[in-house]
């Protein structure tokens, strides 16, 4: 079909066989090139309701392929159940069969509803060359207008044997027209009403003056369905023609019946009326059996001449007002169309508006819940901050009167104030701390304690005389010291996300130039509960530029990044990934990376909406407010986000300008 045209044409496919219903329907797209839709359904009773539905709704349906032996039919019992629709009864019908019965197929053809059968196994050949000449004999016989819409799958051959057709009845009906323009063109100087009088004339010269009938207006001449066994030549008055509909009466233009009724329906084989015929004022007409007709004709040869040129003309005015009635309906529809879209774009401008003021109201009621929560936990995160300094004070000074007190002091004092390290800087260290003492165990356990060369262990646990006590002692005290860091940090990070919570009313915290990794190791340490089943690598690039921002906002952005991962990857073989590197333009790149389930193709771009969950349907925000927040706070930064998802790998990347290239209004 031509490109811009609406796909209007229905090709359907039914087959209680799955593989042989989706390789039809796979051929048949293929070869349609977008020139009809193709549906395919698995039961009789499916195809019937569907292309019931699609012909009673104006489409086109010029093919349908049945299996011959259906789960709740047989094939020929579907094609004949078809045939008896109206709106189908022209579609052409093809058998899909292995093995063709041929009492069924006899007996389908019989009844002129089957048009060919497709053998299983088919080539595409034989289905180009089946669907090519099928789909041509049906827009020559029912849809001329549209041969030129379905130029891609037309059979050439049988267009050009019909084209030949039609200019040959085209040349006989010309030199039929020639004849008869030696006759009725001879009335083209007169008008209907003169030419119709002409007929009244004749009639009462050749039979003798016949009585004519009055009838008052409103008055029933002739329903629909009736037996049509005359004419009525109408002498003075008006009528017009009306159909019945939903127990109500629809009148047609006056012009539509003329002066002469029931002409066009004695020529042909079934008379019936399809029109009722109702007087619109009072009417007197002249009633005249075919009888009384024929002998009017008899006598007088004019007759025949004036009723070819009423009927016509009667034609004529019938096939303008279709025209007319055409364009109208096109004008309103597209007056509909263009109003409907108008409407869904009006409805889809009110839903975003909603949406906003919705979210609006939510961030509202959060920073007046930030304003009054936060006061009450700043309080308690700064005594836990002050109990730390107060514990660590009474450890020092209750250990320092022990023998070795000093070392252990060290030792809190060391994991309290010690910078986090990566886990390869530690895998680094403890490979060459093992190659010195030549042990590997004890190795892995004085890193921990931040002891990393030979020498500081000798220095340390020279003069011990129980080194193993010593270490074990050094351990715990190195624990107490990381346990006291920890709550600290903890605390802090209560107060800055209480303040990031609350920037959303206003942002009081100082903008600063500081580094991405410590908050990324101290988020690491935070969610240490969360990670036990989960293997951590980090690689931070050397020399990372400084960026400019809020610590405490980024640090929330971390959290709830990591902690989608965690919760987006199984117990068994997690493994998360953090890469933070320099960009050729000297931006700070931080990458998250898990071998979760990964996120659908089709939620990708709804991730960054407010509160949009896949979680049973429940709204979690985990420790920060979703990946809207997060989005928020690196846009705040000036930075960017993204996100490259596959079943075993998610990525989030967010790149920030450095403190050199970006500052914070």
């Amino acid at each position: 079909m031509s490109i811009g045209h609406p796909v209007v044409d229905i090709v359907f496919c039914a087959s209680s066989d799955p593989t042989t219903r989706a390789d039809l329907e796979a051929d048949l797209e293929r070869l349609a090139e977008g020139t009809f839709t193709v549906r395919g359904v698995a039961t009789a009773a499916e195809l019937i309701t569907a292309a019931t539905t699609a012909g009673d709704s104006g489409q086109l349906v010029p093919l349908v392929f049945v299996d011959q032996y259906l789960s709740d039919a047989s094939g020929v019992d579907t094609l004949l159940a078809l045939g008896s629709e109206p709106a189908l009864s022209s579609a052409r019908k093809v058998l899909i069969a292995e093995s063709p019965d041929r009492t069924e197929t006899e007996r389908a053809a019989a009844a002129g509803v089957l048009d060919a059968t497709l053998a299983v196994p088919w080539s595409e050949a034989q289905l180009r060359s089946l669907v090519s000449r099928l789909v041509t004999q049906y827009f020559i016989a029912e849809a001329p207008q549209e041969v030129d819409e379905v130029t891609e799958v037309v059979d050439v051959d049988v267009l050009s044997k019909a084209f030949v057709e039609v200019e040959e009845r085209a040349k006989e009906a010309t030199a039929r027209l020639e004849r008869l323009q030696r006759s009725f063109l001879d009335d083209r100087s007169l008008t209907d009403d003169e030419v119709e009088e002409l007929v009244i004339q004749e009639i009462d010269r050749a039979l003798d003056n016949p009585p004519r009938t009055t009838v008052p207006a409103g008055t029933r001449i002739v329903s629909a369905g009736d037996t049509v066994d005359g004419i009525r030549v109408v002498v003075d008055g008006r009528v017009h023609l009306a159909l019945d509909v939903d127990d109500r009466s629809i009148g047609f233009h006056a012009r539509t019946a003329g002066r002469v009724i029931g002409l066009n329906t004695i020529a042909q084989a079934q008379a019936t009326a399809l029109f009722n015929v109702e007087a619109i004022e009072d009417t007197t007409f002249i009633p005249l059996t075919l009888e009384q007709l024929d002998e009017a004709l008899r006598h007088s040869p004019t007759l025949a001449i004036h009723l070819v040129s009423v009927l016509l003309r009667g034609m004529a005015r019938r096939n303008r007002r279709s025209i007319e009635l055409r364009l109208q309906v096109d004008r309103l529809a597209r007056d509909l169309a263009r109003e409907r879209d108008e409407l869904a774009a009006t409805l889809d401008r009110l839903n975003r508006t909603q949406a906003r003021l919705v979210e609006s109201e939510k961030l509202a009621t959060l920073g007046q819940l930030a304003a009054g929560v936060g006061h009450e936990l700043n309080n308690p995160a700064a005594v836990v901050s002050r109990a730390t300094d107060f514990l660590a004070e009474d450890i020092e000074h209750l250990t320092a009167g022990t023998p070795g007190g000093e070392v252990f002091v060290d030792a809190v004092r060391v994991a309290r104030e010690r910078d986090p390290v990566s886990t390869r800087v530690k895998r680094q260290q403890r490979n060459d701390l093992a190659r010195a003492l030549g042990d590997r165990s004890l190795a892995k356990r004085l890193v921990e304690i931040g002891i990393t060369t030979k020498a500081q262990y000798e220095e340390r646990f020279a003069d011990s005389p129980d080194p193993e006590a010593q270490l074990d002692r050094m351990e715990r005290f190195h624990r107490i010291g990381t346990t006291l860091r920890n709550v600290d940090t903890a605390a802090t990070r209560i107060v800055r996300l209480v303040g990031s919570v609350r920037s959303y009313s206003r942002s009081d915290e100082i903008v600063e130039a500081f580094d991405v990794p410590p908050g990324i190791e101290e988020t690491l340490l935070l969610l240490g509960h969360d990670l036990g089943h989960v293997e951590v690598e980090t690689t931070y690039a050397d020399n990372l530029p400084m960026v400019t921002g809020y610590p405490g906002d980024l640090n929330q952005a971390w959290t709830n990044l990591i902690s989608n991962a965690i919760q987006a990857m199984d117990e068994e073989g997690a493994r998360l990934t953090i890469d933070v590197g320099a960009t050729d333009d000297g931006n700070v790149a931080v990458y998250i990376t898990d071998n979760g389930h990964g996120i659908p193709e089709e939620n990708l771009e709804k991730i960054f909406e407010p509160a949009f969950t896949t979680r049973a349907g429940r709204v979690e925000f985990g420790l920060g407010l979703g990946l809207q927040i997060v989005k928020d706070i690196v846009v705040r930064h000036n930075g960017s986000i993204t996100v490259e998802s596959e079943p075993g790998r998610t990525s989030f990347g967010v790149v920030l300008p450095s403190a050199i290239n970006g500052e914070i209004e």
